[in-house]
């Protein structure tokens, strides 16, 4: 059985499926944001299977005030390629609306690789908006620079593509319905 007096975030290094379980639970009632970074941290060195699958739902399903914030000042500060990817994965499963960071998720697709690309896409579908015209813009003209580059692979580029229809219908969906 797992200590009441220990940290959760300790508890969660335990081997027992029970134990973990059980710090999970005790993060979920008294977890805050500010334990953020050490869970995701601790969540990119688990192998797939149990844990890396409940970390994954645990950290997708955390509501608290101010979370969005939480997650894009991680998200931020993460440098590494191998680790954003991951992480923007869980916000796709969080269901939260990113739409204020539009601009930061087409660069971080635009200047990752393939799996960050589409990662940031499934984001951007999720969008709900309204987007002003400036923040459009400004994400279609960061969009468009890489897209004349053409040293992307045909697989990225059509991921680009991809995203420059998400941005055109969200230009759309600005525009009064037509009846």
């Amino acid at each position: 059985m797992a200590k009441i007096n220990k940290d959760p975030i300790t508890q969660l290094q335990v081997e027992s499926e029970t134990e973990f379980r059980e710090a999970l639970t005790a993060l979920e009632q008294k977890g805050t944001l500010q334990q953020l970074p050490q869970l995701i941290t601790f969540y990119l060195q688990l192998p797939i299977g149990f844990k890396r699958t409940a970390m994954h739902a645990f950290l997708a399903s955390i509501i608290k005030k101010g979370i969005r914030e939480a997650w894009m000042e991680l998200l931020k500060n993460t440098i590494k390629e191998e680790e954003k990817h991951p992480i923007i994965n869980i916000l796709w499963n969080t269901r939260i609306d990113f739409s204020p960071y539009l601009v930061e998720f087409v660069r971080w697709a635009v200047e990752g690789d393939y799996q960050t690309t589409l990662e940031c896409l499934t984001v951007m579908e999720q969008m709900a908006g309204p987007f002003g015209e400036e923040l459009l813009l400004e994400a279609q003209c960061l969009l468009q620079e890489r897209r004349n580059s053409h040293t992307e692979s045909p697989q990225k580029r059509a991921l680009l593509e991809d995203i420059a229809s998400v941005l055109k219908n969200f230009e759309s969906d600005d525009e009064l319905p037509l009846d």
